[in-house]
């Protein structure tokens, strides 16, 4: 059965982790020179981008991970500790500060086509929500028809956060002439932290497992 709470919990996490809002100024400043037409059609692709990462990422990370010998606790350590040092940056508004600088806009201005990268990829599709849908995939539940619906609301939370951006990003100029970098700035410290309190989840819910798992003599990895 559909369980809105968890459909609701997916969409708020991976909004949270992908962050939009901190990427705004970045998208006005690499989409400046464009046509609306250009603009337009750059963020109908890079939402499509957004959506085929996020999907492939949920349904192939864990086997993955199998294929390179990665444990699914060791996973959630390493996501943990990627969403909560992506949470603290955004915390002192230090978040993707290494793609905002202008050797990112130099480089963009020779692609023809940046929707992509560095636009889906990884400016918004990291890693933080990549680990955050694997450790979503690794949890889903066992019996084929709760599976089933963990997987639909998985994929309509994903299509979701992506309509969510593409209204976002097209409105931009006005969010930044009515928000301003200051409201900017608050809501992406109140995404840091929801950010930090997932990655941080991620890092105890691990480590529980972990221990039960000794207490009981069973192997861990």
């Amino acid at each position: 059965m559909f369980d809105p709470i968890v459909f609701l919990s997916i969409v708020v996490g991976l909004f949270s982790l992908i962050n939009p809002i901190s990427i705004l100024p970045v998208y006005i400043s690499l989409t400046g020179d464009y046509t609306e037409a250009n603009k337009l059609k750059t963020l109908k692709k890079t939402c499509v981008y957004i959506v085929f990462i996020c999907v492939l990422a949920y349904f192939s990370g864990v086997y993955l991970l199998h294929f390179f010998g990665i444990s699914i606790q060791a996973l959630r350590v390493a996501g943990g500790l990627i969403i909560f040092r992506s949470g603290w940056q955004l915390l002192h508004l230090k978040h993707k500060q290494e793609f905002k600088g202008e050797q990112l806009k130099e480089e963009s201005e020779h692609k023809e086509d940046i929707s992509f990268s560095p636009l889906a990829m990884p400016l918004l599709a990291g890693p933080g929500a990549m680990s955050f849908l694997i450790t979503l995939y690794s949890n889903r539940e066992t019996q084929a028809q709760k599976a089933l619906w963990q997987d639909a609301s998985a994929i309509t939370a994903i299509v979701l956060v992506a309509l969510i951006i593409y209204v976002m990003f097209k409105f931009a100029p006005r969010l930044m002439k009515y928000t301003g970098k200051s409201g900017l700035d608050s809501l992406s410290k109140v995404m840091g932290f929801i950010v930090t309190g997932v990655g941080v989840q991620m890092i105890l819910s691990s480590l529980t497992a972990v221990v039960q798992a000794l207490l009981k003599g069973n192997p861990v990895f």
